[in-house]
């Protein structure tokens, strides 16, 4: 009989790391600051089977034709590329004027100007840019240019103003997808490569920043891998740094290479590092886009475990790998048979640099696919297949998150005892019938079927047992299970 355990120890609040970084989403619309640090992650990204319908690829070869030097002027450039520029007018919803505190004697001259009790307030109003994708009027821009929005003008380089629809949105890349209505025959931009870019590169951003139309700026890409920034929660965002200038308003343009290939989608400003500007790298998007234009979302890969930062030995350099600090019990990476303290060093035989590369590739891994776990445990190098879940969706991840938080004596928050299964008593078994989502049963990762064996170190045969063992200890539940000719062990514990 084999044993295999999971254990998450002792489960204190995750602390988030709220660290205002000066930085400011550059589109119309705000974005909350902030950074979750309850981790998930795992494997390569699919490929971008539509690439060859929904975009044109681009080889590394000028898209300008002539003897093009970019040493002498970036004009030809700018001129082939400004056709597949837009700028996006977003239109909110309208809202009633707040009077609260307003001199009563006002409100008769505040009448004549359509401002007294009950008007409605201007709608708000935001601005941003994007690029075309396809010549039927598919648009790339920033989730945060048009969440919330009830209305979208799209104005392009000629003038021509367009309606524009909303197919989908992500978050965690703040990326969208916009059509245009009526739309045929638009200049297209190019895809490049934001992967093979170097710190040092040219680079060139067009947009509206501050609502200046078909703004060209030059600079060069400052640095890459810069993550979130805490910019976004939970989100997948792996920034490129640049020094091409940008501005609030050109969130959702185009950041080009000097081949004149779009390599990122420029997002933020920073507003301590002035100068400092961050784009979307373009291989990001490829993953993206085609999920948002064939159902509007994007669905994730996900294991359930959360990253541990471990400081090298003073004059070494940092270990490569991602250090698994928790396992949640019940979810991909339990059953997979990672521990706390395991280093992944590898996805099917590819290199992991990080647990931001390592949660990044579990991210754009399709959920149900099966992926080898190279893991350096204590020394000893071990394989483990996984087969990847579904990212739950935000609301699941919070109530994970509040039962992990959990304050001493709030194990059972009414003070009655649950474990949140229905079990069956017979011939001297407990059998696991159901588990209720969210509850300690499913958090401890039980299944239809298990047999308990005991439950915080007590055998429990009948029913009534249940309850007598988890009031035996309020701070904690240790449960031990049979399943399929193994035995099982996981723990939750508050103190």
């Amino acid at each position: 009989m084999s044993s295999s355990s999971i254990r998450s120890r002792r489960l204190r609040s995750p602390q988030a790391l709220l660290a205002f970084l000066g930085l400011t989403t550059i589109g119309g619309a705000a974005v909350a600051l902030g950074y979750h640090d309850q981790a998930e992650a795992a494997d390569d990204p699919p490929a971008a089977t539509a690439a060859s319908t929904l975009w044109r690829e681009g080889s590394g070869a000028p898209v300008v034709g002539g003897e093009f030097d970019p040493r002498r002027s970036l004009a030809p450039l700018v001129k082939e590329l400004s056709p597949a520029v837009v700028n996006i007018r977003a239109y909110g919803k309208r809202a009633q004027l707040d009077m609260q505190g307003v001199d009563p004697r006002m409100l008769p001259f505040l009448e004549q100007f359509n401002m007294g009790p009950g008007a409605e307030a201007p709608p708000q109003q935001g601005i941003g840019s994007g690029f075309v994708l396809t010549p039927d009027g598919l648009v790339v821009t920033n989730h945060h240019v048009v969440n919330g929005t009830e209305r979208l003008e799209v104005k392009l380089h000629d003038g021509r103003m367009y309606k524009g629809k909303v197919l989908g949105s992500d978050p965690y890349t703040d990326i969208a997808l916009v059509q245009l209505e009526g739309a045929s025959g638009l200049k297209t931009a190019t895809l490049g490569n934001s992967t093979a870019l170097s710190v040092g590169d040219w680079v060139m951003a067009i947009g509206s920043p501050m609502g200046l139309e078909q703004t060209a700026t030059a600079g060069i890409v400052s640095a890459k891998g810069r993550g979130s920034l805490g910019l976004y929660a939970n989100s997948y965002i792996d920034f490129l740094q640049t020094d091409a200038s940008i501005a609030p308003g050109s969130s959702g343009g185009p950041l080009f290479n000097m081949a004149g290939e779009v390599v990122g989608i420029n997002t933020a400003v920073g507003g301590i590092g002035r100068g400092l500007g961050f784009a979307v790298p373009v291989d990001q998007a490829k993953t993206v886009i085609p999920q948002l234009k064939a159902s509007g979302k994007v669905v994730r890969g996900w294991l359930g475990i959360s990253g541990r930062e471990i400081e090298p030995a003073v004059g070494r350099a940092p270990e490569a790998g991602a250090v698994v600090g928790t396992v949640q019990a019940g979810t991909p990476a339990a059953q997979a048979g990672l521990r706390a303290g395991d280093r992944v060093t590898a996805i099917n035989g590819r290199d992991v640099l990080n647990f931001s590369d390592l949660r990044g590739r579990v991210a754009d891994t399709k959920p149900g696919s099966q992926v080898i776990l190279s893991v350096d445990r204590g020394g000893k190098q071990v394989d483990l297949k996984a087969t990847i879940g579904k990212l739950p969706s935000e609301d699941e991840l919070q109530r994970s998150a509040r039962r992990m938080n959990g304050e001493p004596g709030k194990l059972f928050p009414d003070g009655q005892p649950r474990l949140g299964a229905q079990v069956e008593a017979k011939d001297g078994l407990l059998t696991v019938r159901s588990v209720m989502p969210g509850s300690l049963a499913d958090e401890l990762g039980l299944r239809e079927g298990d047999v308990l064996q005991t439950i915080n170190g007590q055998k429990v045969t009948q029913v009534g047992d249940v309850a007598g063992a988890l009031a035996s200890d309020d701070g904690k539940v240790a449960v031990e299970v049979k399943r399929g000719g193994s035995t099982h062990s996981a723990m939750i514990e508050r103190r």
